[in-house]
């Protein structure tokens, strides 16, 4: 963004990350830890209460070289636009990347500790032990299935509340940043900054850009110019992933109809906001809320 320096900017949603508490609650919720990181970075990297397989895996040349190449075919994943990065590596093990965007540019990325999707069976540890031996570490498979019983195991439907609850939390923290980065020196909100504000609490209502420029001090066409510039999206595209974000947490209550939702989202007609809907997700209201409701819990982690 052109208002500070990607150090600058990173900073920002550093303090605003701390003052959130979101790595505790994290933790206590699903057992895996979270971190923020910069973007562009060199790579995803180990983070201080990691697990020892990989600790011993950059010790080797070949191992870390293994290694980064993977972080930056990630890296470059999450800044080409991708809302969701899975990081696989020896014996299974994931990790989980999200990107935070400021204005719309990809700034940082969440990303977790390393995870399994299910305990790899023993063909699989003699596999990757025998790899990990090229690389020069001397494991064997019984040693490696030891380490890998310290990482939290996802199933299908935890992994996707894990994901969605990161991406909620990333979207927020972008917008809080976001916002305190377009105030202005004398801590006055920017017209960008109150129209961002105005859009979060009015979405459900009819909101042509003129009105919400107005509201803001700026002519329509001005405002059109400053909002794409600076958010990378056009008014109604932000305006529209608003009201479909607060749509899919309005979809998990089954005991509202989707017109009712619809409506109180701010789109006047069921049918646009069928398409838009599916255009945006990828399913149909309904199926949405076949996919997600009646889905498992997260286990609170004990501790």
């Amino acid at each position: 963004m052109q208002e500070c320096s990607q150090e600058q900017a990173f900073r920002v949603l550093q303090q605003v990350h701390e003052a959130e508490g979101f790595e505790a609650a994290f933790h206590r919720a699903t057992g895996l830890r979270v971190t923020l990181w910069p973007l562009p970075a060199d790579g995803v990297g180990l983070l201080a209460l990691d697990n020892p397989v990989c600790r011993r895996v950059v010790e080797t040349a070949e191992g870390q070289a293994v290694c980064q190449r993977r972080q930056e075919e990630l890296r470059r994943a999450l800044e080409a636009g991708r809302s969701v990065e899975r990081f696989c590596c020896v014996a299974g093990m994931t990790v989980l990347a999200v990107p935070v965007r400021l204005c719309g540019e990809p700034a940082a990325m969440l990303h977790t500790n390393r995870l399994l999707l299910r305990r790899p069976g023993r063909e699989e540890l003699e596999a990757a032990s025998a790899q990990l031996r090229a690389w020069g570490v001397e494991v064997s498979a019984d040693r490696l299935a030891g380490m890998l019983s310290e990482l939290v195991v996802l199933e299908a439907a935890q992994l996707d509340a894990v994901v969605r609850l990161l991406r909620i939390y990333a979207d927020h923290l972008g917008d809080v940043a976001s916002r305190r980065i377009l105030a202005d020196r004398h801590g006055k909100p920017c017209a960008l900054a109150q129209a961002l504000a105005y859009i979060k609490e009015h979405h459900g209502e009819r909101l042509p850009l003129g009105e919400v420029a107005r509201r803001v001090g700026l002519s329509p066409y001005y405002f059109c110019k400053l909002f794409h510039r600076t958010m990378g999206m056009t008014f109604t595209q932000y305006l529209n992933r608003v009201r479909l974000e607060r749509a899919k947490d309005l979809l998990l209550n089954p005991a509202l109809p989707v017109a009712e939702v619809a409506s109180a989202v701010g789109f006047g007609s069921i049918p646009h906001f069928n398409r838009s809907f599916k255009r945006y997700t990828g399913m149909t209201p309904t199926a949405y809320r076949a996919m997600r409701v009646g889905r498992g819990r997260l286990p609170i982690a004990a501790g």
